[in-house]
C-alpha cells in the first residue's frame, strides 16, 4: 500500500506538536504498528526540530509515505545548508539530533531541491 500525507506549517517550534499530531491520526488510519509510533514520532521531532533551528524561510513542509511497511518522514526548508551529524559532549544539552534519527531509522538523507532541501528518514511503520 502506497500512501501520503502533506503539511505546510510555519517554520516554527510550535509546530512541532502539530505534526506529530498529523503523525498520530496518520499511523491510525494507515493501521501502522502502534509499537512504531514512538520512534517514528521521535524522527519526525528531530527532522522538525533542526528545519526550525537550522533552516531558513518562514513555512516548512513535512510529507509522510508509507510504502509497504515503510514510512518515509520528509521536512522542507528553504536553507541548502545539509545536515551534519556531530558528537555532542556530555555537558552539552542539544547538538544529538542527527545521531538520535541515524539510529532510529534504517536509513536517512537530504535532497537538494532549486530552493533548499528535503532532509528524510524511514522508520518501519
Amino acid at each position: 500500500m502506497d500512501s501520503s500525507s502533506v503539511a505546510t506549517v510555519p517554520r516554527a517550534a510550535e509546530s512541532s506538536a502539530r505534526l506529530r499530531s498529523l503523525l498520530w491520526t496518520t499511523f491510525a488510519c494507515w493501521a501502522c504498528d502502534p509499537d512504531r509510533l514512538d520512534d517514528a514520532a521521535l524522527v519526525l521531532s528531530e527532522l522538525v526540530g533542526n528545519a526550525v533551528r537550522h533552516g531558513e524561510g518562514d513555512l516548512m513542509r513535512v510529507r509522510l509515505r508509507r510504502t509497504g511497511n515503510v514510512l518515509r518522514i520528509g521536512v522542507q526548508d528553504d536553507s541548502d545548508r545539509r545536515p551534519e551529524p556531530r558528537e555532542a559532549s556530555f555537558e552539552e544539552e542539544s547538538g544529538r539530533g542527527m545521531l538520535i534519527i541515524d539510529a532510529l531509522s534504517s536509513s536517512w538523507g537530504c535532497e537538494p531541491l532549486a530552493v533548499g532541501k528535503v532532509v528524510w528518514a524511514e522508520v518501519s511503520c
